[in-house]
């Protein structure tokens, strides 16, 4: 009470006449206006009560500048709108919005003692906490409509369903404002204000227009998103002329004439404006760093940035990763699978992290093309030249100036890889296709050489060796035989990209599309048909049988398989996806427990788990790097020694896809020679085992492999595949095709989380602290007995999905233990976990072999602390009781 009334001797009250209403602090007096509604004209209450000043004013803000020109009032004008409906005052007069620019009395006038303003400003924060009932956010109806409809167009719904989610949606809005509307002005009438010109103002801004008429139909949304959210639009560019025939309507007969092509490009340059727009993705960009520890981690781990000036001079610099690749968008066994087959060129940015790349968002759009306007055409240079043309300002040194909101950003880029599978790689690159003799894009070995040693490596391709080959073929085409180039690629106009050294091969295709099938079918082949461990028909049980846990239920491999299929001489490739291939690659072992350990078969298999664990892991050591060498080198020197004995074709072999290649003359030269040998199958190696020789020299390089491989671009392939079922508009496809992959792109710019920060529970129940059956651990973690936790049934953070019952790796022994409940609190998520033992690692498996530790106690590991991201699966082995935990990537 002293310290109110020092307050209220050195700041006179602050009186509203028309309320009859005193205020102490400025802020309160100023707040009052924005919430009470007063008839004009108002007066002045300042000075003594019985004589005030009187002064008339027919605006709020003249009053409150009345007041601090005239009584040297510190009060400032609150945000009004002048004739509009203020809000009704709360029950405090005190709440104040801790949003809103006002003084909330601090010092009140300039000398005065700094104590007392010390008690107005702490005092004033009690008074100014707002009423959660008259908390109301800004909300932009516009907006929040455009933004319904993005989400709905990401969906892949029509335009015609879209429109009737926008009347349903009017329709509510119309109903819930009457339904507002009637209790306003019931509660106008019962405080007899319904006369009021405000009162009327208030309902007439009751009555709200429809937020989507601007945005109805596509080309209004595209028009406002590339307006207000910076939807990059795309360019329909001229490829050149076919001819065609078109209905004339006044003869009513189809006459020839000549259509233009085109294609859609995307600008690269204002994708990377709405990219750093973003500020979470721009701050990923300018936190990455190389690696401390000697682990390779990135590109910037590898030797090949060292290489790279513009990178060296601004480590920035952001890395541009190509990827190229044909789609069938139409039903594969329909009519129309070569008109409409398109090609998708797109980008990735290496400066993210891992976790974030992962995703599919992070595959952005760079240019789309009918696949056959490119091929007839020649048109790789017509569709890379604009992208070529903003590359050169992305890679100059003064780099290219952005104004993102308040930002000045001068950002470069520059092109470091190209990922693509083999027969995409050498399309763009210029190289002959995989049946050509000389088919390695690396080295010159020929076909020949791969026959007689399949470790064998050919003389090295270099800039240099790779521009006399171009030279020499211009001038005698036929020399593209002899050296395995046909043209010059588009892609040598890139400042930094060299042609021979930065298209590292695709470990998906080369391992999980190619080498996993044909060493699986070998081993097959001899367990069932030549050895009969087993019959194909229980090998099918045991696949569908086997129990692959949580983590790879979605890999299961499918029992497709038959004798009749096995036994065919051609049988190349099972008929798996890649990620189905990986997860019966890994489980294999598991699978033929009855096999000896020395079986030759089931060791080439054991190496080739190694190999893929080393491959698919996304960190390196470079000791890694030297095993991944000698274990290729070791399958190759055995896989040649089980199919030395062969019954083949003595001639060229045929390419690895199974068109012919049209470049290779000799591809189609004379009989081949039938040549018989004691064998069971005729298995010739193939150039992607060729291709394995080279991988733990492009790894040093270029760091894990994993990060340069085609999976995640063809995962966003299927984004044309889901728009076009619902597409009725294939005239011009590309179009419309990029225009919803565009829409798809800005929706995920535009969410606010990122990947490393999502957190999805399942199952959850609500507890006491104190009631958990793990509270001991909870409260000593510092958690009050009376707080509330969950206790959820699973967890997915980051994309891994966490429950009881599977494994986690406590420590990089590596120790793995078991999730036996799961808590979460604030989103901070605890696991309770009990330590196996791990006894050793298994290599017929490829496996670590674990079991329960009976000195072992609960513990508490929060998943921050957790040494790797994942969760494991038990694995058994078939009619064993042996529990064994078998690894993804490596662990250290």
């Amino acid at each position: 009470m002293a310290d109110q009334a020092a307050v209220n001797d050195i700041n006179p009250l602050l009186r509203c006449s028309a309320c009859n209403l005193s205020f102490v602090y400025p802020a309160q007096f100023a707040l009052h206006f924005r919430r009470v509604n007063h008839t004009f004209p108002i007066f002045c209450g300042q000075g003594p009560e019985q004589d005030p000043c009187g002064s008339s004013f027919n605006a709020v803000k003249s009053l409150l500048r009345h007041i601090r020109e005239t009584h040297n009032e510190p009060v400032r004008a609150p945000d009004l709108h002048e004739g509009g409906g203020h809000h009704e005052a709360g029950d405090n007069e005190g709440d104040i919005n801790e949003d809103e620019d006002i003084n909330l009395g601090g010092d009140i006038n300039e000398g005065r003692d700094n104590n007392i303003g010390n008690i107005n400003q702490e005092e004033a924060h009690g008074d100014a906490q707002e009423d959660p009932l008259l908390r109301v956010e800004n909300v932009d109806m516009g907006r929040s409509a455009a933004m319904m409809v993005l989400n709905l167009r990401q969906s892949a719904l029509t335009t015609s369903s879209i429109q009737r989610v926008q009347d349903e949606c009017y329709k509510m809005m119309i109903d819930t404002r009457n339904l507002i509307k009637g209790k306003v002005i019931d509660f106008l009438r019962n405080e007899n204000l319904i006369n009021l010109p405000s009162s009327r103002d208030l309902l007439r801004e009751l009555d709200l227009s429809n937020p989507f008429r601007p945005i109805r139909t596509l080309k209004q949304q595209l028009a406002y998103f590339a307006r207000e959210m910076g939807l990059v639009v795309p360019v329909p560019l001229f490829l050149d002329y076919r001819p065609d025939f078109r209905l004339n309507p006044e003869t009513n007969q189809y006459e020839p004439t000549q259509v233009s092509m085109t294609f859609q490009y995307i600008p690269i340059i204002d994708t990377l404006r709405l990219i750093l727009s973003n500020p979470k993705l721009r701050e990923l960009i300018e936190l990455e760093q190389p690696s401390k520890d000697g682990v390779l981690r990135s590109y910037l781990d590898g030797t090949r940035v060292k290489t790279n000036n513009l990178i060296q001079q601004f480590p920035n610099t952001i890395r541009l990763q190509l990827n190229w690749d044909d789609l069938e968008v139409v039903n594969p066994l329909g009519s129309k699978t070569v008109i409409h087959k398109l090609a998708a060129f797109y980008f990735s940015i290496q400066n993210f992290p891992q976790i974030e790349n992962s995703q599919l968002s992070s595959v952005f759009l760079l240019a789309l093309a009918y696949s056959e306007d490119i091929k007839e055409m020649k048109g790789f240079h017509k569709v890379l030249d604009p992208f070529l043309r903003d590359l050169k300002k992305l890679e100059s040194e003064d780099g290219v100036d952005f104004n993102i909101g308040n930002d000045f950003i001068r950002q470069r880029a520059t092109l470091c890889t190209l990922c693509a599978d083999t027969l995409a790689a050498h399309d763009i690159l210029g190289f002959m296709g995989p049946g050509a003799r000389h088919f390695c894009r690396v080295c010159t070995v020929s076909r020949q050489g791969l026959h007689q040693n399949c470790n064998a490596i050919g003389d090295r391709r270099t800039p240099e060796s790779h521009a006399a080959h171009v030279e020499q073929v211009k001038a005698r085409p036929a020399f593209a035989t002899e050296c395995g180039v046909k043209r010059d690629s588009p892609l040598k106009k890139a400042k930094y990209f060299s042609v021979t050294e930065d298209a590292p091969f695709d470990i998906f295709h080369d391992l999980l599309e190619g080498v996993c099938h044909i060493v699986i079918i070998m081993a097959l082949y001899t367990f069932t048909v030549t050895d009969k461990f087993f019959t194909l028909k229980q090998f099918n049980a045991r696949v569908s049988a086997f129990n692959y846990g949580v983590p790879d239920r979605k890999n299961k491999p499918s029992v497709n398989l038959t004798e009749e299929q096995l036994k065919k001489k051609t049988l190349r490739k099972l008929n798996q996806s890649g990620i189905q291939m990986w997860c019966l690659t890994r489980a294999f072992g598991f699978l033929v427990p009855e096999v000896p350990e020395d079986h030759p078969h089931l060791q080439l298999v054991n190496l080739l788990q190694e190999i893929v664990l080393i491959l698919f892991s996304r960190e390196i050591r470079p000791l890694d790097i030297a095993k991944l060498d000698s274990t290729i080198t070791e399958h190759h020197t055995l896989f040649q020694a089980l199919c030395a004995n062969v019954q083949e074709f003595d001639g060229e072999e045929q390419a690895d896809d199974p068109e012919d290649d049209p470049d290779d003359p000799e591809a189609a030269a004379g009989p081949a020679r039938l040549v018989l040998r004691p064998a069971a199958r005729p298995v010739k190696p193939i150039n992607k085992l060729h291709h394995m020789k080279h991988l733990a020299e492009q790894m040093e390089k270029f760091g894990p492999l994993i990060l340069y491989w085609c999976a995640r671009y063809e995962g966003r392939h299927h984004i044309f595949c889901k728009f076009a079922a619902i597409c009725h508009n294939f005239i011009n496809l590309p179009k419309t095709m990029a225009q919803m992959h565009q829409i798809s792109t800005l929706c995920g710019i535009l969410k606010e989380s990122r990947r490393s920060e999502e957190i999805e529970l399942h199952s959850s129940t609500e507890h006491l602290v104190q009631d958990c059956e793990h509270s001991n651990l909870l409260m000593d973690k510092g958690l009050q007995g009376d707080a509330i936790i969950l206790s959820v049934g699973s967890v997915i953070i980051s994309g891994e999905d966490f429950r009881p019952g599977l494994f986690v790796i406590a420590d990089t022994s590596p120790c793995f233990a078991i999730i036996q409940q799961i808590y979460v609190q604030d989103g901070e998520v605890n696991f309770v976990i009990l330590k196996w033992e791990t006894e050793e690692f298994v290599r017929r498996y490829c496996a670590y072999r674990i079991k329960p530790n009976p000195c072992s106690r609960p513990m508490l590991l929060e998943h921050k602390s957790l040494a790797k991201h994942g969760s494991y699966a038990p694995w058994n082995p078939f009619n064993q009781r042996v529990t064994f935990i078998s690894p993804r990537f490596l662990i250290f």
